[in-house]
């Protein structure tokens, strides 16, 4: 964690935070609360294959994160911030990070739905990511790496991504380091190749 990462949130609450260390996060999710649990200890596909799930749990997804840090500042329906709720399963432990709304319709490139979480990112000084552009003047901040299990993509699917009529990508190499704050709920594009872009926000950056 660097100094500027560490203005995202309160250090002591380890379970709130993502570190992109290279490896694989899961979620699993109760089908009938739809709130999703985050393990943010770096995991194998054969772990989350083979994780031993309590009733009333599904897997939800296993993929990459983009960002360098993220930070979750409070589970949903909590009413301030603080440590995120916990279970442990399996001999892991998980965070309610997130609750997914209804999907919207006409969507056909991706999959668009508002998901209720309190959640921070941090992208380094110097790397390269791709912003998101709704054409509206809207920018959405990369999530997750294409080739992750998540929001109905597939590692099979790398290289499909067809973006909805009137948006663009572009490249971003950053000057500074870029904290954001996502809105609530955050609006997130799940594309078929496992990557998925959440916002909506006004980035100023050069491109």
């Amino acid at each position: 964690m660097t100094a500027s990462s560490d203005a995202l949130g309160e250090v002591a609450y380890t379970d709130n935070w993502t570190h992109n260390r290279g490896g694989l996060l899961m979620e699993i999710m109760e089908p009938e609360t739809k709130r999703v649990w985050l393990c943010q200890e770096p995991v194998t596909r054969d772990r989350y294959k083979a994780l031993e799930l309590p009733d009333g749990f599904v897997r939800s997804g296993i993929g990459g994160a983009v960002a360098d840090v993220a930070y979750f500042r409070r589970s949903p329906g909590a009413k301030v911030d603080g440590p995120l709720a916990t279970i442990d399963v399996d001999g892991l432990r998980f965070a309610y990070v997130a609750r997914p709304g209804r999907p919207e319709p006409d969507h056909d490139e991706a999959m668009v739905l508002p998901i209720y979480k309190y959640h921070s990112m941090f992208f380094a000084a110097g790397r390269t990511i791709e912003i998101l552009n709704d054409g509206d003047g809207w920018d959405y901040i990369p999530q997750t790496r294409p080739g992750s299990d998540i929001g109905g993509g597939t590692a099979e699917d790398v290289d499909t991504r067809v973006l909805p009529e009137g948006w663009a990508l572009r490249s971003v190499t950053l000057a500074a380091d870029l904290v954001v704050e996502v809105p609530y709920p955050a609006r997130v594009l799940f594309f078929p190749d496992g990557a998925s872009w959440q916002g909506p926000l006004k980035l100023d950056m050069a491109q």
